[in-house]
Parts: structure tokens; sequence; C-alpha cells
């Protein structure tokens, strides 16, 4: 899976298709996770629409009719596409509507002719509907061609995170097929209900003692910080307070085989693959100026159950990571270790870790230094996704730090860096996925060398 930005998507043109969906004026009553409270505190405050948007291809021209019936066999069966929230004086009300309670209509909304074209005009309806409040916060959508059409949906981040996306695609895939070549909705496995997780406490992790030693272990990451969250440390050109519009590098950085070489030496070190990937990201950081260490933050999934794994949802926490700027097996050791003890500490809800502090954090920027993994091979749909051209995008909006996405796939290691739009961010970025590429060569040849060796 191919992942992006709005502002880098190329979608061919095409007839654009648009489903709208009309809710009653009430529904039954529905809790808020944390994650979403926190989204749409910070849409409260004017923060840009953040929305992720799956897009896959498919063969001729769309079926109407069979997309249709793919839509409301998909909204049926994920119980976040069925949350409304609404805004009021004494804050965020939910409200969950039954499938059977919508209206749904298509409708054509453009025919393009070039891909900056088609790109504008679906970035514009996707910002327009893919606003956390009022409903629905998606956009079911179609660019349909004589040859090969794409189907297209975008969802407010309330209602998902990344791992979403790939089971979209797999799943829409699967349903329109069906609904096109037999009118027969397809068996699809069972899925579990995100809004019922959220209401037992199932979609994140659960409040631990007040003396519990996880609470003492964020409080060490944070004291040692002087309060801080992570800030990326290299160069970005901006005074504290700024923020410039988003700008965002996508590259590929190393082939299967090479990844195959780095994860074979990883786990010789007692390590994962993402925890050797870290350390090669801190020693280039590192060799560019960066420090020894490098302090981080990363979202990891609580997907705990298997029902979960298709549940669409906002399925993740935040936990620090300190990883050693080091290539060798005692590095790669200790980078194991702190993805694993970082883990461990993201068992703790974050509200009850800012709770627990002594001081008030310090926030000198609005964005996180976040570093985020996804193996797209052990995801619904897995090797799939390449023959579908599958498309994970995400809106582009504003940036005052640098956000970086590693994608693992069948056919290597990519990158996404959302930085700010500035020279200086430009070149720092620039520097360190030259950089970065040199130290996963460096770590598959070391892995090869050691291979050889022992033959």
């Amino acid at each position: 899976m191919l992942v992006t930005t709005a502002d880098l998507w190329e979608p061919r043109p095409g007839t654009l298709l648009r489903w709208d969906v009309s809710a009653p004026a009430h529904g039954a009553p529905a809790q808020l996770s944390l994650n979403q409270r926190n989204h749409l505190a910070g849409a409260t405050a004017g923060a840009p629409t953040v929305w992720l948007a799956a897009a896959f291809d498919v063969d001729g021209p769309i079926e109407p009719v069979a997309l249709s019936r793919t839509w409301r066999a998909f909204l049926a069966r994920h119980s976040s596409l069925q949350l409304e929230v609404v805004a009021a004086p004494d804050g965020p009300q939910a409200r969950r509507h039954h499938p059977g309670t919508l209206t749904w209509s298509v409708a054509t909304f453009g025919h393009t002719r070039t891909v900056e074209e088609t790109r504008a005009a679906l970035h514009a309806a996707l910002d327009e509907r893919c606003g956390p409040f009022g409903y629905p916060a998606f956009l079911p959508a179609a660019i349909s061609r004589p040859d090969r059409s794409t189907i297209v949906l975008g969802m407010d981040h309330l209602h998902c995170d990344a791992h979403s996306v790939a089971v979209a695609v797999e799943e829409l895939a699967h349903l329109y097929a069906a609904f096109a070549e037999s009118g027969e909705e397809p068996s699809l496995p069972a899925v579990g209900s995100f809004l019922e997780a959220v209401s037992q406490g199932l979609d994140g992790p659960v409040r631990v003692a007040a003396d519990d030693p996880l609470l003492r272990g964020w409080g060490d990451f944070l004291a040692g910080r002087g309060h801080r969250l992570p800030t990326f440390p290299l160069p970005l050109g901006l005074e504290p307070g700024e923020r410039a519009a988003q700008a965002t590098a996508v590259a590929t950085l190393a082939g299967a085989d090479l990844m195959d070489r780095i994860g074979a030496r990883a786990r010789n070190s007692g390590a994962s693959t993402y925890a050797a990937v870290l350390a090669a990201l801190a020693t280039a950081i590192s060799d560019l100026g960066g420090g020894e260490r490098l302090d981080t933050m990363a979202p990891v999934s609580t997907r705990s159950a298997q029902p979960l794994t298709r549940s669409i949802g906002w399925y993740t926490t935040t936990v620090p990571l300190t990883v050693p700027a080091s290539l060798t097996d005692v590095g790669l050791a200790e980078a194991g270790d702190a993805v694993r003890h970082g883990v461990r500490l993201g068992s703790v809800p974050l509200d009850q870790v800012l709770g627990s502090l002594t001081e008030p954090l310090v926030q000198t920027r609005s964005d996180v230094f976040v570093v985020s993994w996804i193996d797209y091979r052990h995801v619904p749909g897995g090797s799939a996704h390449l023959d579908r051209d599958a498309q994970h995008i995400s809106a582009s909006t504003l940036a005052d730090d640098v956000q970086i996405w590693f994608s693992r796939t069948h056919t290597g290691l990519a990158v996404r860096i959302r930085h700010p739009d500035t020279a200086v961010a430009g070149a720092s970025v620039e520097s360190l996925l030259d950089r970065l590429r040199h130290t996963l060569a460096d770590l598959g040849a070391a892995a090869e060398a050691s291979r050889v060796g022992a033959s």
C-alpha cells in the first residue's frame, strides 16, 4: 500500500461520483474514546480538518448500484461509521444512527481531464465532508473510467486509524466484487464493534494504581526532557510558536531483500525489525548532529482481541521511546528493549499519565515528533493491496514539527515524512533521507557479513 498525502496524490481523471448520506435528527447516545475527545478538542479550538482516505482500483467503469450496496453493507458492519458528533454548550455529544434509518443518494460531481483537476476536486470534497462534527463525517466516492476505476473512502480521523484504511480497502474490494458479479453479499469474517469496545473500555489502555511503576516510568521520561514532549532534533527554520504549511516527502528506502537481512540481524540481537529501523533512524539523525540518543513518540495498536483486527475505529495509544544511535549488536538489543519498555508504558492511559505529573507539560510546538510503523504484510489484504494499487491518503494541514511514517510491504520499506514547508526543514529532511538509506544499507551489509562468516 502506498502511503501518501493529498498534495502528492495523483488520481487519474474520469467521472467523479459521490454518495451522500442523511441521518434522522436523533440517535442512540454513544460514548467517545480518549483519542476522539482529544481530536474534538483540537477541532473545537480551530485545528484544521484531519482525515484519512482509502483508495484502490477495480476493473472497468463503476457500477453505481453495486457500489451503493457496497457502501451500505460496509457501514452496517462498522459501528464507528454510524457515529455522529454534535457541538453542545457543555461539550461534544455523540449519538449512533442505526443503518436502517439512513437515506442514501448518489450524484455525479464532475468530469475531469487532468490529474491536477481530479486531485483538486476530490481534495475539496474530502475537506468539505470529512470534518468531525455532523453526519456523515466520511465521504464515499469513486472515479469511473472505461478501463480501470478508483473507489475512494475518506473518513475524518474521528472514525478510524491507519490500520482501518487497510481494512477498508480489503472489505470494500470484496463487497464490490461480489455485488458486481453476482448481486449477492459475500460472507466476511466477524468484526468487533468499535463503539461497544469504547463503552466496555476495550479500545485502549486501562487505568492503573497511582503508585504503579509504569506511571513512574512516564514521569522519568518526561522529567529527563524538562517535561517537554519530544521534538525533531534537526533544524526546521521556525521560531517557537510559528507554524507553516505542511510539506511531505515520500521515498522508498529499501527493497524486500535488504529488509529481510535487516530483520534477521535484528532477531539475532533480540530486537524487532521496527526496532532496527529506529536504530538506523537514530544513527542517521546523530550523524547529522542530532545527539547520541533519539527521543520520540510512537503510536501503537490497542487491537488486542481477534475480532477487532477487522474493526474500523481508532485503536491506538502513544508510547515514549528513547533509542540509541548505534548499529552494533548491543545497540540493536538496546533498541529492542526501548520498544518493549515503551509498549509497557503505553498500557497506561495518557490522560492518567498527564494527571499524575508533578509539573505541567511545557509545550513548545503544537505537533509532537512521532515515528510510526505499519507492516502491511500482516494487515487484512496483505499482498492483494499491490494488485489493487491501494493507497492511504492523508489530509494536508499545517506543521511545526516532523512526523515520520514507515510502511513495510512485500516490496520493501517506504517512508512518508510530514514537515513544515520551509527551506531549512526541507534540507534537513532531504539530508535525513539520504543518510537513512546509508544506515539501513549498513545494517543489511553487516547482516550479510555475519551470515557469510557463519556458513
